[in-house]
């Protein structure tokens, strides 16, 4: 969720958020469960997605990003955070592609 919250009801923001926060703990639960010695911090910004990764990897040694697989085309295509992360990260990038 990206939203700069200018104008917004402080109440209808916070609300946004907390809903934003129990939907990332649900969707990264059963990955917790899978692999429980895996660190996670998961952490909710209300700013620029590319930002925000770029901004949480400054004292990082690598950040791995992932990208969908799209059919095949001329070259390979990134998405806004993806492009940010490998132009703008102060550490190495990975990208990792997904379906």
């Amino acid at each position: 969720m990206y939203n700069t919250a200018r104008g917004a009801e402080t109440d209808v923001v916070r609300d946004l958020a907390e809903q934003a926060r129990q939907e990332l703990a649900e969707v990264l639960r059963p990955w917790r469960e899978k692999f429980p010695r895996v660190s996670v911090i998961d952490e909710f910004r209300l700013e620029s997605p590319a930002q925000a990764v770029v901004q949480a990897a400054a004292d990082s040694d690598l950040l791995m990003v992932g990208r969908r697989k799209h059919p095949p085309t001329l070259g390979p295509r990134l998405g806004p955070v993806v492009q940010a992360a490998v132009h703008h990260a102060a550490c190495p990038v990975a990208v990792v592609p997904h379906e």
